[in-house]
């Protein structure tokens, strides 16, 4: 009779473990997950890869700040190095940079101190250059009160 109450003490032991095991299983389970789209505090332009036909829209805006202008300027001398010559002659698409040149030294937000900026920035990286960035850069100051 000792063995009979020692057998059953088992199976209701087991039975309270197994009961015991899947209510925490279960409670495990119920745990529930919300997932958040976290939103980028980076402007949608910063994904997107920036031509020196972009800088150049910034400096003939009419409405483009200073500071604008001097962000323009040193992306474009940062990632957007000019074309490099070919037995000293222009490659075709060196238009559009030294338009560039033009645009900021005419554009009315820039002033003296801008202008020498971008002179003495893009002659560094741009060497080959010089004359072609003076003389678009003269334009510009030409240009600059015929500017609307």
């Amino acid at each position: 009779m000792n063995e009979k109450y020692i057998l059953i003490a088992v199976v209701v032991l087991i039975i309270v473990i197994i009961f015991v095991v899947l209510v925490l299983i279960l409670k495990n389970n119920n745990k529930t997950v919300i997932v958040t789209k976290e939103r980028s505090k980076k402007p949608i332009t910063s994904k997107k890869i920036l031509t020196i036909k972009d800088m150049s829209e910034i400096a003939a805006k009419r409405k483009s700040s200073r500071e604008e202008l001097k962000k323009a300027i040193d992306h474009v001398k940062k990632s957007l190095l000019f074309p490099k010559k070919i037995n000293h002659k222009l490659p075709k698409d060196i238009k559009i940079y030294l338009n560039f040149v033009l645009l900021v030294a005419s554009h009315k937000n820039a002033d003296a101190a801008l202008i020498a900026y971008m002179d003495r920035e893009l002659k560094k990286v741009n060497p080959q250059y010089n004359t072609e960035i003076d003389i678009y850069e003269n334009e510009g100051l030409k240009e600059r009160s015929n500017r609307i």
